[in-house]
């Protein structure tokens, strides 16, 4: 998803205004992605799942946690909605799989964009390129 990039303001002093979050992704995307990572199980079940070499039950997830079922149950969904875990429905349980992807395409831009010194355009204008 590509963003239109929008025009930026110039500052008396020559400053343009740094880009936008939505050069990364949309606020709700972002909100989402962050929230899913800001805690500690959460980051656990997508280190279970990167370690994996295949999706994982929900079952077999919740057993690495010493916390209820409901609990894991509930960081599952959070997960999924924000996109970076896969559910699949296989007969009577519930699959997992990280989505790279969605790490990358978020998270990963995010901390790309806040870690890498932005380039200046013909005019000096700070311009940051992210890959896709």
């Amino acid at each position: 998803m590509a963003h239109a990039r929008t025009r930026r303001t110039v500052h008396p002093e020559g400053r343009p205004d740094p880009p936008t979050l939505r050069d990364v992704a949309d606020a709700t995307t972002l909100d989402a992605v962050f929230k899913a990572l800001a805690n500690e199980t959460r980051r656990g079940i997508l280190a279970v799942l990167h370690d994996s070499d295949d999706a994982m039950s929900s079952h077999d997830i919740a057993r690495r946690f010493k916390i209820p079922w409901q609990g894991v149950s509930r960081h599952l969904r959070l997960l999924t909605e924000a996109g970076l875990i896969s559910c699949d429905v296989r007969r009577n349980e519930r699959a997992y799989s990280l989505n790279r992807e969605q790490l990358r395409k978020v998270a990963g831009r995010w901390v790309m964009r806040a870690s890498t010194e932005p380039g200046k355009d013909r005019d000096g204008n700070l311009v940051f390129e992210f890959a896709e």
